[in-house]
């Protein structure tokens, strides 16, 4: 009988598969949002058509179980392209706060498909999980930053989430200890399951409340995006708590 661990590992696992074409399918919905109140987009239409059939390949390909190394790691440099895009590129028009979030979180998701990339080589790449993990560090002690630092969603946050700085100084704490544990590559195990319950907090709690966002300004599918992100992320922890143990060794 299966053990709930690898029952775990086998659900993530098709959730992250996956997501590459959950990723496209929200673009497309952001870019006909964005379409009514523009003549002309963002991004060249040619990089979306390009980036699109990325994100349909790695899915497909993922899904299919095959060639998922090379698939993961296609689909986390397409992830930070995004991230570089969105924060540099100034025709989004989006809030500076807006971009440091959406970034962040794409950072967040190439991270763990960095982690996953590596994991699916026939001879796991210790330099290649190094550069996973520190990119999932990366997106903790940002989005420590995010909440302390960032008047906006340093707000939403208050709004939301019950036990106000007392909460969010607990929670900032948490991420920055799990951060950097991922630095050093230590007790990876715990600090992912830790990491996945504080992100579900903070994602149900804060994040989930498009309506709450719209009305700061947020477009509504990059606030869909963002949750989809977020749970992207967690997901990604879980996947690495069934799988990884609480010191790796480096050789």
């Amino acid at each position: 009988m299966a053990t709930y661990r690898t029952i775990i590992r086998k659900l993530t696992l098709f959730i992250l598969f996956k997501f590459p074409l959950l990723d496209a399918l929200s673009l497309l919905m952001l870019f006909a949002e964005r379409a009514s109140k523009e003549s002309v987009p963002p991004v060249n239409p040619k990089l979306v058509y390009v980036y699109l059939i990325v994100c349909i390949g790695c899915g497909v390909t993922m899904s299919g179980k095959f060639k998922l190394h090379f698939a993961c790691l296609l689909y986390s440099g397409q992830l930070l392209l995004f991230a570089i895009n969105v924060y540099t590129n100034p025709a989004w028009e989006y809030p500076h706060w807006q971009r440091v979030l959406v970034a962040c979180r794409q950072i967040g998701c190439m991270g763990i498909y960095i982690m996953l990339g590596s994991m699916m080589s026939k001879n796991r790449s210790e330099w290649l999980c190094r550069i996973g993990e520190g990119c999932l560090g990366l997106y903790l002690l940002s989005y420590v930053y995010l909440i302390n630092s960032i008047p906006e969603y340093k707000n939403g946050f208050h709004v939301h989430m019950f036990g106000g700085d007392y909460m969010r100084f607990l929670i900032a704490l948490t991420l920055a200890a799990c951060g950097l544990s991922f630095f050093c590559g230590t007790y990876l195990r715990d600090m992912s399951i830790c990491t996945a319950i504080t992100l579900i907090l903070t994602t149900v709690f804060v994040d989930l409340d498009i309506s709450f966002w719209m009305s700061q300004g947020v477009h509504q599918w990059i606030q869909i995006r963002q949750v989809m992100n977020c749970a992207g992320i967690v997901v990604g922890f879980l996947m690495l708590w069934t799988s990884v143990d609480n010191r790796l060794k480096i050789e």
